[in-house]
């Protein structure tokens, strides 16, 4: 349930504009709204003054997607968000090849737990099944809808890559087709279909006895497998990424963390930053190398 004390320059606009374009909330989102102006319920065409008091209420939706406890490793957590640190080798989102077992349905059964409800997860953002890190799960449609349309969020990795990165700090740039052949994306021009994909590359340590070098990367656009994809083409494949050339016998997936999320709080508007250390795969490797 969301409370707003309608501002004076949004006199006379619809309450639908008002969640639209003020809010942030979508024309889907709105459908699933019960929305009551000064204590009377209203819809979605009604004109508002200024003061006016709106609430709204969503509308309780379930999920056919199965509840199964888990340890969820708990990043971050307030009334809007619930960030989970998830670890490799696990699906995000139920697939029809795999139904359970997903990070999904260890989030269904913790909302049932802490909420008393069974609540859809509404996932801000995916990692590949062997990608760790950062995940983002928004507990109501107001919360997913500010962060899709009005919040700025930027995401930030690390990876072990093969090779020694030469440059301290790049951008790369490279416009990407749809996945082709076994899922696999690759370059291709806009002329052609593809799409604009930015990735800033910034070195933390090199590892010249073992060829390997360990990375920051943040991304300007969300395309699938980036920058996995903007790596390889760069000539350094993220270390056992098998479909991007970078199967190696020291790694059984390609090391890639989500580690960093910057985001605007919904509560206050000001900027939270949530970070977390490298999975133990990860450590190990960098361990051994020093």
């Amino acid at each position: 349930m969301k409370k707003f004390v309608i501002e004076p320059e949004y006199n006379n606009y619809t309450v639908s504009q008002y969640l639209k374009e003020v809010k942030g909330y979508s024309g889907r989102g709105i459908r699933n709204l019960e929305i009551y102006l000064n204590g009377k319920r209203v819809k979605p065409g009604k004109k508002i003054k200024k003061l006016n008091k709106l609430l709204v209420k969503e509308q309780v939706k379930t999920t056919g997607i199965r509840s199964i406890k888990m340890d969820l490793k708990i990043a971050y957590e307030d009334k809007n968000l619930l960030i989970l640190d998830k670890p490799p080798f696990m699906l995000v989102h139920p697939t029809t090849k795999k139904a359970d077992l997903t990070l999904a349905n260890g989030v269904i059964n913790y909302f049932q737990e802490t909420m008393g409800q069974t609540l859809p997860p509404r996932f801000y953002n995916r990692l590949d099944m062997n990608t760790s890190g950062l995940v983002v799960v928004t507990k109501n449609a107001f919360t997913q809808a500010f962060l899709q349309d009005k919040a700025k969020v930027h995401k930030y990795y690390k990876a072990i890559v093969k090779g020694i990165v030469e440059k301290d700090e790049f951008f790369v740039e490279r416009p990407l087709g749809k996945e082709g052949d076994e899922l696999r994306r690759k370059e291709m021009s806009p002329e052609e279909g593809g799409q604009t994909a930015k990735t800033k590359v910034t070195v933390l340590e090199r590892f010249p006895e073992e060829d390997l070098t360990l990375i920051e990367l943040e991304l300007f656009t969300g395309r699938t497998h980036q920058i996995r994809a903007h790596m390889s083409l760069e000539g350094f494949p993220i270390l056992g990424d098998d479909l991007y050339g970078g199967s190696d016998s020291r790694a059984n997936r390609q090391l890639l963390h989500s580690y960093k999320l910057i985001f605007t709080d919904i509560e206050n508007m000001e900027e939270k930053t949530v970070e977390i250390g490298l999975p133990e795969d990860m450590e190990k490797i960098l361990h051994i190398k020093k």
